[in-house]
């Protein structure tokens, strides 16, 4: 989709402008959540790579905080 913006400020002209995508509608929705099923995918997925990695990083500490065993 494509918009036409005009002027110094860019703003957008014509009847694309009262469809362009609002973010500050009240739907209830955060504004992280506001384009659907795609948001929820990517937030979702950054979510578990967080909390993935975040345990991930709390085991190495703890493994390299063992001391070693002498043989």
């Amino acid at each position: 989709m494509y918009y036409k913006f005009s002027g110094f400020t860019q703003r957008l002209t014509g009847a694309t402008s009262s469809a362009a995508y609002t973010p500050q509608r009240s739907d209830g929705l955060p504004v992280h959540l506001k384009l659907g099923y795609p948001d929820k995918l990517l937030y979702r997925t950054t979510m578990a790579l967080t909390i993935g990695g975040t345990f991930y990083c709390l085991v190495a500490l703890f493994i390299a905080s063992q001391p070693k065993k002498q043989k």
